[in-house]
């Protein structure tokens, strides 16, 4: 009996391991990399289009039965059709994107180049808890990045997958439709949770989790403060950015301003003023 309850217990050891796919994308001067999670069944983001054939590979060997997701974004939902039609598996998605998904991917030349199509696809709602064979999930609604973004929790075990909320502790550059100010508070929601590591769709597995990621929080406040004395005084966005932001990154050109620390700085003001009416 004790044999049996060993073996038992080595299954589950097994089950609950984190499992990581990671590639790399170069595209004029800056280099993304990519990471994908599978535990105790669950795929955790199915990857860009690009990137396919590697992350088949990948769900094949890993005992695949369910794919989550943090977002809609092409690089996180690229292979989410090909791989329930290929291993008979459904899928999950923040109830916002349930028809965004249904659809063909509308993604600008850039990124398509970058991350390759999305094909639509059928999904269903992400309930509040996920409970696989040997593990359990808290769903968590971060948005901010995107309005569907979520994350995932396992309490049990102390570790968060992240999606995009984190990325980088000091961020410089957005998207043109991320809410900062809405950002910040998901973060200050997250941070009222207990976990350590932190797996990352971009940045791998951050076994300082927690503290970047207040880092991030810590980081955002301070810039918000400084974008707001400045429009205060007068300055305009173009002239706050130059002030805190005045080295241009590459991929500010290459995506037409698409990401850019323009847009940072405007969603800052933008909440300010809408606040003020």
């Amino acid at each position: 009996m004790i044999m049996n309850r060993t073996a038992c217990s080595l299954r589950q050891d097994r089950a609950r391991e984190v499992r990581v796919y990671n590639s790399k994308v170069h595209m004029m001067g800056t280099t993304l990399n990519v990471y994908a999670y599978i535990v105790d069944g669950m795929l955790i983001d199915s990857g860009p289009h690009r990137m396919k054939a590697g992350i088949e590979d990948f769900c094949t060997q890993s005992h695949l039965n369910k794919i989550v997701h943090t977002h809609f974004h092409e690089d996180h939902t690229g292979n989410t059709a090909y791989l329930m039609k290929k291993l008979q598996v459904p899928a999950y998605i923040h109830s916002n994107s349930l028809g965004v998904c249904r659809d063909k991917g509308d993604i600008p030349v850039y990124r398509l180049v970058f991350w390759g199509p999305r094909r639509g696809f059928l999904t269903d709602a992400l309930p509040p808890i996920i409970e696989n064979d040997h593990s359990s999930f808290q769903v968590i609604h971060t948005p901010g990045h995107t309005q569907d973004h979520v994350v995932f929790l396992d309490k049990e075990e102390g570790r968060l997958f992240s999606g995009d909320l984190f990325l980088h502790p000091k961020t410089r550059v957005t998207r043109r439709n991320e809410n900062i100010p809405l950002l910040i508070q998901s973060l200050r929601r997250l941070l009222q949770e207990n976990f350590g590591t932190v797996y990352c769709a971009h940045a791998g597995k951050i076994t300082d989790g927690y503290s970047l990621i207040r880092q991030k929080l810590t980081h955002l406040e301070e810039l918000q403060g400084q974008v707001l004395t400045l429009f205060d005084k007068g300055y305009a966005i173009k002239t706050i950015v130059k002030k805190i932001f005045p080295e241009t990154p590459t991929i500010t050109y290459f995506s037409f301003g698409e990401f850019s620390s323009f847009n940072l700085v405007r969603s800052l003001i933008e909440d300010k003023v809408s606040e003020n009416g």
